[in-house]
Parts: structure tokens; sequence; C-alpha cells
């Protein structure tokens, strides 16, 4: 179930956070932020907000919420870029990616944070026993709004190596730029199918999969499964199982989707809304119920 801007007025005053997309019906954040609001016993319910995404009906939803009180929401696809450019300010890792994923409401406006970036970290800690200082990463769909955040936490954690990867655009160059100054090595680009990112496979300990491919049934894979090589991390930001995550795990990798990223990120946006971290192990748990 979901809600739009027309439907607000219907809401009891106990709706007071939501997460904002399109689509969004798919979203598991309800379940795992209601429950983490519960354990809490803050008396808040949590929905999916539904916006169009033509015009301004984005940022008229922003102003709507603001108007009820809310107390923050989430901010998912295709709305990340919009979400920190109507904030009144943002945080380092916002300001770098120019993408944010939670607001909070304050007395002068909604205040962004970029939590994917941390939460990935601790992922993929959590998956590996490594940080990401100690890994040579290749990132699959770098321009995206989750990519570009995932790019900047890993030029801030100094990964001992960085190739960005996405279709032939301008703003590849313009991600690799704007992080360089925040890296002390030289950050690689590069585009899909190319002996290029061939090679950056080849030499990567983590593979990271933040395009869109995997969402749908039948997507292609982002790149050859004979490309992978044992004992490599593949992670991949979709939350379900994809044909990705099983063709690295037949290669002998370590294959992951983004259910733990998802949680973190979760669980750092509680702690922006509320000042203190939520029960995370009530939150995985109501996660993994509803997968």
């Amino acid at each position: 179930m979901f809600y739009t801007l027309a439907e607000l007025s219907a809401l009891g005053a106990e709706v007071r956070l939501g997460v904002i997309g399109n689509p969004i019906a798919h979203s598991k954040s309800p379940q795992m932020q209601q429950a983490a609001l519960d354990e809490a016993g803050l008396p808040y319910r949590y929905v999916r907000l539904l916006a169009d995404t033509a015009g301004n009906a984005f940022e008229q939803l922003l102003a709507a919420l603001a108007t009820r009180g809310f107390a923050g929401v989430n901010v998912t696809v295709p709305f990340k870029k919009r979400a920190f450019a109507a904030a009144v300010q943002a945080d380092a890792l916002s300001t770098l990616c120019g993408a944010a994923n939670t607001l909070v409401l304050k007395e002068d406006g909604w205040h962004c944070h970029n939590t994917d970036g941390p939460g990935f970290e601790r992922a993929i800690l959590e998956l590996s026993g490594r940080s990401l200082a100690d890994m040579r990463v290749v990132l699959l769909g770098a321009c995206g709004g989750a990519g570009s955040a995932l790019a900047a936490q890993c030029a801030l954690s100094h990964c001992r190596g960085l190739t960005l990867v996405n279709r032939p655009r301008p703003e590849l160059a313009e991600l690799a730029h704007t992080l360089a100054p925040h890296y002390h090595g030289q950050i690689a680009t590069c585009h899909f199918g190319t002996t290029e990112l061939q090679q950056a496979v080849a030499e990567a300990d983590l593979i990271v999969n933040a395009t869109s491919l995997g969402l749908k049934e039948g997507d292609p894979l982002p790149l050859p499964a004979d490309w992978l090589r044992p004992d490599r991390i593949v992670y991949d930001i979709v939350t379900h199982a994809t044909p990705l995550q099983q063709a690295a795990a037949q290669r002998g990798c370590t294959a992951s989707d983004g259910l733990e990223m998802l949680l973190w990120q979760g669980a750092i946006a509680f702690e922006h809304w509320f000042g203190q971290l939520p029960a995370v192990d009530t939150m995985r748990q109501a996660l993994r119920r509803g997968n």
C-alpha cells in the first residue's frame, strides 16, 4: 500500500515518517522502520509515498509533508538528487555526490543526509570482515543516485583502487573529477563491455552492482559471468536474489544482495531522525521476515 499527495489528508496524525519513490509499492523500508519505531516506543507510523516524476510533484509533496509536521523521510529512485536540491542544509557525503536519501525536518526546512554510503560500508565489513580501505573496487552504475553515493564513500574511505563504470555519459568524468581531491590515488573510469572493464574486474577485490539490472526478471547481467574470478566479492545492491548473484556464486565468489545495506542505511537514517541508533537486530528480523 502507498499514498499520494492527494491522499495525505486522509492519514492520521501518527503518520510522521515515510519513504518517497516512484515506483514505491515494493519498498521494504516500512517493515523494518515500523519495527524499530515500535521497539523504541515511539507512537509514529511509517508509510510508502508515491510522487509523480513530472513537474515539481516531488517538491510539492515535500512541502505538504512539512506542513503536516513530518519528522523525516527516506528518498529512493528517482528522487535522490532532487532531495539534495530541496534541502536547506546537507551533510558532507550528500554534498559530494549531489544526492540524498534521508531528509530531516528542522525549523528552517529540510536537512539532508546520505546514509547509502555508510550503510554500504558497514554491510561490506559485515559480509567480508574487511574495510573498504583494504579493497580494490569496481563500481558498476556509478552515475546513479545510489552509485554516486557509493563512489563518494569509496573515495572518502580511500579504498586501494577505484574504477567507476557507466554507460558513456559526461557525468562519469565529472564524478571522477569531483571525487579526485578526496581520494589518495587515481580514479579510473570505463564503460560497460570494454577490455578496460574486463581488466579492472580481474584485478578487483570487490565488484559492486549499483545499476538497475536485476530489478526485473529477464534483465541481462551487467558484465559477462566468465569475467568473474574465484574469491572475489560481488555485492549487488538489489535487495533480492538476481542472476548476477547466482553467476558469481557459481564462479566461486562471495555474493550478496543489498539487504544489509538497506538495513544499515535505514538504521543510520533513524539515528538522524531521533538522535539514537534503533534496535538493529529487530529491524533485521523484520526485514528478513518480509523478504
